[in-house]
């Protein structure tokens, strides 16, 4: 039980800014956390929808929205983003595989990671804006489904990507999630989303996994295809962008 304490507080440690105890250092640790990945999804998911609840008091639609995606950023602490930006400036250089791996390194940003941040902010932004008005009755609070389960699928997305493909350097921090117990986590970690995506919004909830699990196997055949492999900014970018396909379907289900 402990040591599934600590692999919960490693995983909410690493994906967000909340602080509880200190961070796991060791790699069953960080392994194990990849399990959680959802459940703290979860945890930022209520956190954005109840947000996005009283922010419904605002008049301003566009305020609304701006600080939502403010918010969302600050509790991940940008990190999905700074790693969609570096696989951005990486995958679009043109270059061979091993310069895209030094570029995706550089921590400076160039401008194929700029501009596709500005652009999927905006589409954040705009979908945002767009959401249909279905709600989650929650201890009394009206609740977006689309906004509460976003940062729990983009977290799970994250978990086939670590256990079920290649990394593609020798090292990195994303390499600390690869484990031989891949396929056991992968399967409780699905089962919890699953279970959370039955429970929000019943059979449009599975649909949503269901999408989400095509986008995951499509991102993830394609970087593969480059790079061999995955690396800890490919997560993150998934992330980023399944954040977005949830949105996008939002308009859909």
């Amino acid at each position: 039980m402990k040591k599934q304490l600590q692999a919960f507080l490693t995983a909410l440690q690493f994906l967000t800014r909340l602080r509880i105890s200190i961070l796991g250092d060791s790699a069953d640790t960080f392994q194990q956390s990849i399990t959680y990945f959802p459940l703290v999804g979860l945890i930022l998911g209520i956190i954005l929808a109840i947000v996005w609840y009283f922010l419904s008091f605002i008049d301003t639609e566009f305020l609304r929205a701006a600080l939502l995606l403010a918010l969302s950023v600050f509790l991940s602490g940008g990190l999905h983003m700074d790693g969609f930006m570096d696989s951005m400036d990486g995958l679009f250089s043109g270059r061979e595989r091993e310069r895209i791996l030094e570029i995706m390194k550089d921590s400076n940003v160039g401008a194929h990671g700029v501009s596709a941040a500005i652009i999927l902010m905006l589409l954040k932004f705009t979908l945002l804006l767009s959401l249909p008005n279905n709600y989650l009755e929650f201890f009394g609070l009206s609740l977006s489904p689309f906004i509460l389960l976003m940062p729990v699928l983009g977290r799970w997305a994250m978990v086939p990507a670590v256990t079920c493909f290649p990394y593609a350097r020798k090292k990195g921090i994303g390499g600390l999630f690869r484990t031989s117990q891949g396929i056991p986590i992968f399967i409780i970690a699905t089962l919890v989303t699953f279970l959370i995506c039955w429970f929000v919004m019943g059979t449009s909830g599975l649909i949503l996994l269901f999408g989400v699990s095509l986008l995951v196997l499509v991102w993830c055949n394609w970087i593969k295809k480059i790079l061999g492999g995955l690396t800890g900014d490919t997560y993150g970018a998934l992330s980023e962008i399944t954040e977005v396909f949830i949105l996008l379907l939002g308009l859909m289900v």
